[in-house]
C-alpha cells in the first residue's frame, strides 16, 4: 500500500507547507466540479430546458468514474505515479470546464461531466497521498485534517464568489473561471513539485488478485463494513441538500447566505464529532445522535417552511449534525477493528463504488421529489435516509454487544 512505501522510503522531513496548501487548493478546485453545477442548477434548467431529473443527473454524474474505477484508483496511481496522475487530472478538468463554458448541446455537457469524474478521481486519489508525503509525523494529522475540509470549502467559496460571478456575468464566465483556476493549480503544482526529491515514491507492486480478495473480505467482514455503512447514508444527502435546500427559501439574502455558510457548518460538524467521540461519548452514540437530530430537524422544517429565518436556522442545525456523521464513522473504525489489518480495511476504498452509486442515484431522486412535492418531498427523502442510517447504528451496537458477550 502507498502508506507502507511512505514509511519505508521516507527519511524524517520537515513539513513543506506551501506545496501542501496548493495541493489543498487543488482539491478545492476539483470539488468545485460538483459545486459549480450545484449553484448554477436553476440557470442550467432555464438554459437547457431538460427538466429537473436530467439536470440533477448532470450534477451527480461526475461520480461515474469513481463508481467504475474508484476501487482501483489508488493502485493505478501507485503504478503510474501520483504526481503524473495529479497533473493529468487537473489539466483534464481545466479543458472540460473550458468546453462547458461554450454552453454546447446538453448531450456534450453530459459527456464532459462524466469525463470530469476522472479528473475528480485523479485529484482525490493523488493529492492526499502527496500531502502525507510532504508532511512530517508531527504535522500529518494537521495537514490531513486540512485536506478533509476541501469539499465543504469548495461549496462555500462557490456559494459566495461563484454565485456572484454567476449573477453578474453568467454561466459561461462561471465555468470559464473554474477552468482557469483548476488549470492554474496544475501549472503551480508542476513548478513546485516536479523536482521535489521527497516525492520519489517507490512503485508499489500490483497484485490485482489479492486486491480483489481483500475487497471481498471487507464486504464479508461487518467490522470493516459497518463504519462505511454508517457513512453511506450521509453521503447521499449532503450534495443534494446543499443544492436544493437554499432554493426552498423565498428570501434572496438568506438564500445567498445559506449557500456560503451551510458547507462550512457541515465541515464544523465533522470536527465536532471527532472531539465528541474522543472525549465525551462513544462514536456509535455520536452517529445515532446525529441521525436522530437530522430526522427531527427534517420534521421541524415542515412547520417553519413559511418563515425564512427560522427555516434557515433549523437547516443550519440539520447540516451541522449531518456533518457529524462522517466524523463519527471514521472514529468507529478503530473501535470495531480487532487488529491493524481490519483497521486498514475500514480506512480503505473498497466501498467507494457503493458510496458513489448511492450518491449518483440519490441526487436525481431528490431533484424529482423537490420538483413534485417541494419541502415535503425533500423531508420524506431525508427521513428515509435517517431511518436507514439509524438501522446501521443499531447493527453497530449489536456487534459491539455480541463481542463483549463472546469475551466473557
Amino acid at each position: 500500500m502507498p502508506s507502507e512505501s511512505l514509511k519505508t522510503h521516507t527519511p524524517e522531513i520537515k513539513t513543506q507547507f506551501i506545496p501542501v496548501i496548493f495541493l489543498w487548493i487543488a482539491g478545492v478546485s476539483a470539488a468545485m466540479q460538483f459545486a459549480k453545477f450545484s449553484i448554477s442548477y436553476d440557470a442550467l434548467l432555464q438554459h437547457y430546458q431538460t427538466g429537473a431529473t436530467l439536470t440533477g443527473a448532470a450534477l451527480s454524474v461526475v461520480g461515474v468514474a469513481g463508481l467504475v474505477f474508484g476501487v482501483f484508483g489508488g493502485l493505478i496511481a501507485s503504478r503510474v505515479g501520483y504526481l503524473k496522475v495529479l497533473m493529468g487530472a487537473l489539466f483534464l478538468g481545466g479543458i472540460l470546464s473550458f468546453i462547458q463554458a461554450t454552453l454546447p448541446p446538453f448531450e456534450l455537457i453530459f459527456i464532459t461531466r462524466i469525463l470530469e469524474g476522472f479528473s475528480q478521481l485523479g485529484v482525490v486519489v493523488s493529492a492526499p497521498t502527496l500531502i502525507a508525503k510532504l508532511s512530517s509525523d508531527k504535522h500529518r494529522s494537521l495537514t490531513m485534517g486540512l485536506w478533509g475540509t476541501f469539499f465543504g470549502v469548495a461549496f462555500a467559496v462557490s456559494g459566495g464568489v461563484g454565485k456572484w460571478t454567476l449573477d453578474n456575468y453568467g454561466i459561461r464566465e462561471l465555468f470559464f473561471s473554474h477552468g482557469v483556476l483548476i488549470s492554474l493549480m496544475g501549472v503551480v503544482l508542476f513548478v513546485l513539485l516536479r523536482k521535489n526529491s521527497v516525492l520519489d515514491i517507490a512503485p508499489v507492486s500490483a497484485d490485482q488478485g489479492s486486491f480483489l480478495r481483500q475487497m471481498l473480505n471487507v464486504y464479508r467482514n461487518p467490522r470493516a463494513l459497518l463504519p462505511s455503512t454508517v457513512f453511506l447514508f450521509y453521503t447521499c444527502t449532503l450534495v443534494s441538500l446543499l443544492t436544493y435546500i437554499p432554493r426552498l427559501v423565498s428570501d434572496s439574502t438568506i438564500q445567498a447566505l445559506m449557500l456560503v455558510v451551510l458547507p462550512l457548518v457541515s465541515t464544523s460538524g465533522t470536527f465536532i464529532a471527532g472531539a465528541l467521540a474522543q472525549y465525551v461519548m462513544k462514536p456509535q452514540r455520536v452517529a445515532m445522535m446525529a441521525y436522530s437530530t437530522v430526522a427531527m430537524c427534517g420534521l421541524i422544517l415542515l412547520f417553519v417552511y413559511q418563515e425564512p429565518l427560522w427555516f434557515a436556522l433549523v437547516v443550519g442545525v440539520l447540516i451541522l449534525f449531518l456533518g457529524m456523521i462522517p466524523g463519527a464513522s471514521l472514529a468507529l473504525i478503530p473501535v470495531l477493528a480487532r487488529n491493524p489489518a481490519e483497521q486498514a480495511q475500514g480506512y480503505g476504498a473498497p466501498l467507494l463504488s457503493l458510496v458513489i452509486l448511492v450518491r449518483l442515484s440519490s441526487t436525481p431522486v431528490f431533484a424529482t421529489l423537490v420538483t413534485l412535492f417541494g419541502v415535503n418531498g425533500l423531508v420524506s427523502m431525508v427521513l428515509v435516509i435517517c431511518a436507514l442510517g439509524l438501522s446501521a447504528c443499531f447493527l453497530v451496537f449489536r456487534l459491539i454487544a455480541s463481542s463483549k458477550v463472546s469475551h466473557r
